[in-house]
């Protein structure tokens, strides 16, 4: 009969995954300053797990239509938008740069392009 192993990994082996982790094509490293940080940190790892799930899963048999798809993505652009937003009222009270990511700047250049048209 095979043993199991339940021991935990030592602190050691824990910094050694993490250190391993981070050297990841697309790794981020992120010191997390607050406790609502640290939820958002949370929220963000496992939407970022199920995100890849979701692309996995779009337009597959039994999995989401593309329309359905189309529609999860506009809300999370929303949602991503709005963050931003308040992200930048909240560093503007406080005179705290905020840098607007590249990401948002070209997205939202191709909606007034689009508006305009």
């Amino acid at each position: 009969m095979a043993e199991r192993n339940d021991t935990k990994p030592s602190w050691q082996e824990i910094q050694e995954k993490k250190i391993n982790m981070a050297k990841e094509r697309g790794s981020r490293v992120l010191k997390v300053n607050s406790p609502l940080g640290s939820t958002m940190f949370d929220i963000l790892r496992q939407f970022d797990m199920a995100y890849a799930h979701f692309k996995a899963k779009l337009g597959e048999m039994n999995g989401i239509s593309h329309e359905e798809g189309e529609e999860l993505m506009a809300e999370g652009r929303e949602i991503v938008m709005a963050f931003s937003d308040y992200t930048a009222r909240l560093s503007k009270r406080i005179r705290f740069r905020y840098y607007t990511p590249r990401e948002i700047d070209a997205f939202m250049k191709t909606e007034g392009e689009e508006s305009q048209e």
